[in-house]
């Protein structure tokens, strides 16, 4: 048994989401994933359990419980089963791995990241940013769907930063393939009985299909820039120019492959949708927008941001962390159990799963106030100090905290100080805008708006 590190007092017993005798809680996830954990927190309280069959899923918006399990005890939990099914996508990249081999990966990555390396790529970022704006011009005057915009400008960013030799061809062809790719993974996550209807129905062989695309273009990238003495300023050249600390070997290209496609995919999607939501947001709150605007024509005019004035762009990043307080990219992380453990009382067996609802826990009355209500100010500085640990989760937490995260930031600041220096958008009436959870969360029908 592993030596609990939380508080003594005990949690009061778990009540536990009845379902179906046989198939117990997996046609309500299957149904709507987000709803169920959402409306059995309500019934059962913030920690119960969520029997499916063959496995015991304790399901927690706990600030602590989550802290405990991401952070205190990180190394008696790994990422389990529903990785395993992402895997069929990334491989084993940073999303996927575990363990010493993770370790590995990650101090290999880090440096890309460091602010050196980020402000060489806001500079591609700011050009191809510029270059979807003016494109988007053209559409001025007409209804737009405003989530698969953010998609589009998003993944150009990520294939520019990640790849800056490819062509648009290919860098079209690897979004198209991620998508199909991303929502068949996300369906066997739902509902892990699809797998038999899928080999019935074409889908997994259109699956591969997809997966085949992907692997083309990026070992395709990897083998030309191997034959390449020219450096690139992009994150392939810099993970393949690293070396491991112990052995000074370097990423073979299968590995490659998977740190790339990982970081295509986590790169652009949680943007995307961040921004998608917090823009459907903003279009029904013309005071926040009108502030936005103000500190944006003192900090830049009407020019794109530079990599230094971001940080005086205080309030628009307060409206990015409240949007995604209310939407969180990534809505729920999961963690097996290595070995027996227990939390306050709770006994957690090898093998059980640990969920961490974030989205639950963004929008908990005890920990916001008023939590329902958009509201930037939630965010000074002043206040975030006062956040309980690991209330706020959008980018994960503990030692798996997203390698990624002000990459994302600086992109998110850069398009919607970019979209409101040029653009007004007011939403479509009579439209069904609904939440999916997928990998991440997403409009389910998209989010359509009139450009003006």
């Amino acid at each position: 048994m592993i030596k609990n590190v939380t508080p003594s007092t005990p949690l009061p017993p778990l009540k536990v989401a009845k379902g179906h005798w046989l198939l117990k809680n997996i046609p309500s996830m299957s149904k709507n994933i987000l709803n169920h954990f959402y409306d059995n927190e309500q019934k059962l309280g913030k920690t119960y359990e969520n029997p499916v069959p063959f496995v015991r899923i304790i399901a927690t918006s706990e600030p602590d419980f989550m802290r405990y399990v991401l952070q205190q005890n990180h190394r008696n939990y790994k990422k389990g089963r529903s990785y395993d099914v992402l895997k069929l996508i990334l491989g084993n990249g940073l999303v996927t791995s575990n363990g010493k081999f993770w370790q590995k990966q990650r101090r290999l990555a880090q440096p890309a990241f460091h602010k050196k390396h980020l402000e060489d790529m806001f500079n591609v970022m700011g050009q191809t940013a510029l270059d979807y704006f003016n494109k988007l011009e053209t559409k001025r005057g007409t209804e737009i769907d405003i989530a698969r915009e953010m998609m589009e400008v998003t993944a150009k960013i990520a294939l520019k930063a990640l790849f800056s030799d490819n062509s648009e061809e290919d860098m079209n062809a690897v979004y198209e393939s991620m998508t199909d790719a991303q929502r068949y993974v996300s369906d066997l996550l739902n509902n892990p009985l699809a797998r038999f209807t899928f080999k019935l129905n074409g889908r997994k062989k259109r699956f591969k299909k997809d997966l085949a695309v992907l692997d083309e273009v990026v070992l395709n990238s990897i083998a030309k820039r191997r034959k390449d003495t020219q450096k690139y300023p992009d994150l392939l050249q810099m993970m393949m120019d690293a070396t491991y600390e112990d052995s000074n070997d370097q990423m073979n290209d299968q590995q490659l492959r998977d740190e790339m496609i990982t970081m295509f995919s986590a790169g652009h999607e949680t943007s995307a949708n961040a921004l998608a939501w917090t823009l459907h947001i903003l279009a029904e709150r013309p005071d926040v927008v009108a502030k936005m605007r103000e500190e944006i024509k003192a900090v830049c005019g009407d020019q794109l941001p530079t990599f230094q004035e971001l940080r005086q762009l205080t309030y628009v990043r307060q409206v990015i962390d409240e949007g995604m307080r209310l939407y969180p990219p990534v809505w729920g992380v999961s963690r097996t159990a290595i070995k027996d453990d227990e939390y306050r009382g709770v006994k957690i067996a090898k093998d059980d799963v640990v969920f961490c609802l974030i989205y639950n826990a963004h929008r908990r009355e005890d920990l916001y106030e008023n939590a329902e209500t958009f509201d930037p100010e939630r965010f000074t500085p002043e206040k975030v100090k006062e956040m309980p640990k690991m209330s706020y989760l959008p980018f994960g937490g503990g030692p798996r905290f997203c390698i990624g995260n002000m990459f994302a930031l600086m992109e998110m600041q850069l398009i919607l100080t970019g979209l409101l220096q040029r653009f007004d958008f007011e939403l479509v009436k009579d439209q069904n805008i609904d939440l999916e959870a997928l990998v991440t969360l997403r409009p389910r029908y998209g989010i359509k708006m009139n450009l003006t």
